[in-house]
């Protein structure tokens, strides 16, 4: 009897530490540095602020995800990171974008994700999607940056 409870206890523990939780945006890599001290980056120092990694801007050795990053310093100085893309599109084409009110909003289903104001964590404040937008892992770097990555 014992052993039986040991095992569910383990199993227990085992899938409530994974990362594949229920969201419809594919896990990819995600890897980027940011230099608070390059042009590209800067803006994050301030709050609030926001800076979108995309193909367009990416450093040769970084990926980006399933639809892009957006990296956030929120109203409380805290350093925030999701998918661009929408999880009710599921496309990488179709992306968030961050409007006035500082919510992000899918332009194609209307979606409004919270990742600036109040709990910043990308959960859907209104629209057609259940899903919160992918977050992914941000670690300082001192003063002057940020990793963010898709694992600890």
């Amino acid at each position: 009897m014992r052993r039986f409870f040991t095992t569910c206890f383990i199993l227990i523990l085992f899938f409530a530490c994974t990362d594949d939780y229920d969201n419809p945006i594919p896990s990819y890599p995600v890897y980027i540095e940011v230099d608070f001290q390059t042009p590209r980056d800067k803006d994050l120092k301030g709050t609030p602020s926001f800076c979108v990694y995309t193909p367009k801007n990416k450093k040769a050795r970084e990926s980006i995800g399933f639809g892009g990053v957006l990296v956030v310093n929120t109203i409380y100085n805290e350093y925030k990171a999701f998918d661009l893309s929408c999880p009710n599109e599921t496309n990488r084409n179709v992306i968030v974008e961050v409007q006035d009110d500082l919510n992000a909003v899918c332009p194609t289903c209307g979606s409004k994700f919270e990742v600036i104001l109040n709990s910043s964590s990308g959960i859907c404040i209104g629209g057609a999607t259940k899903y919160s937008l992918r977050s992914y892992y941000v670690i300082r770097n001192g003063n002057n940056g940020l990793y963010v990555r898709n694992s600890q």
